[in-house]
């Protein structure tokens, strides 16, 4: 599998967070250079958008979201560059590349202890409609390394994968899990890749 355009949301385990809340913790994050491994160039407000992308983080490797879609506060990470190696190293540095944001907002004093994220339930997308079309053949060529990552996060055969979403749309999946291990617990255990 070549597309390397993966998106992963993570949920938030509850919302009670204001229309543009997260935009100040961004510009923080510009103004300290938080995100040493990402080139940031702005940030963008459409928390006002009912359902929609809600505050967005915008940089040259990827577009962070702490995003409204489906109604459900959550991280989304969307990678728009290439990571080397094989799908699943890029699969791997995606998810890598989420948990450490989602772990830098958990430790946001913006938001500390308000905002944790779910981990029992993961989505992830490939956004590349040619390279990656919402066909069962397309489950079929990634499923193995879907497996093969979730299985360094939760434990082998413990996580399940679960495609969703009609062909019109882009390819996603849902990774269930049966316990909701912390986010720094996750990030201990996934590989770093260099991003």
């Amino acid at each position: 599998m070549e597309a390397f355009k993966i998106s992963v949301k993570l949920f938030a385990a509850t919302d009670d967070f204001g229309h543009a809340e997260f935009v100040p913790v961004f510009h923080r994050w510009i103004q300290e250079h938080v995100l040493d491994d990402h080139l940031v160039i702005d940030v963008a407000d459409y928390a006002h958008v009912p359902a929609g992308p809600g505050s967005l983080l915008v940089t040259r490797e990827a577009n962070i979201h702490m995003d409204r879609g489906n109604d459900r506060l959550g991280l989304l990470y969307f990678r728009k560059t290439p990571i080397a190696g094989s799908f699943a190293d890029r699969l791997r540095g995606v998810l890598a590349s989420t948990l450490k944001v989602a772990s830098l907002f958990e430790q946001e004093p913006a938001v500390s202890g308000r905002l944790k994220f779910r981990t029992d339930e993961i989505s992830i997308r490939l956004n590349d409609r040619l390279l990656a079309p919402n066909t069962p053949e397309t489950l079929t060529a990634v499923l193995p390394d879907l497996q093969k990552v979730t299985g360094e996060l939760f434990g082998a055969g413990k996580a399940s994968v679960t495609k969703v979403g009609q062909a019109r749309e882009v390819f996603e999946v849902k990774v269930a899990a049966p316990s909701n291990a912390s986010v720094s617990e996750l990030l201990a255990k996934i590989a770093p890749v260099a991003v």
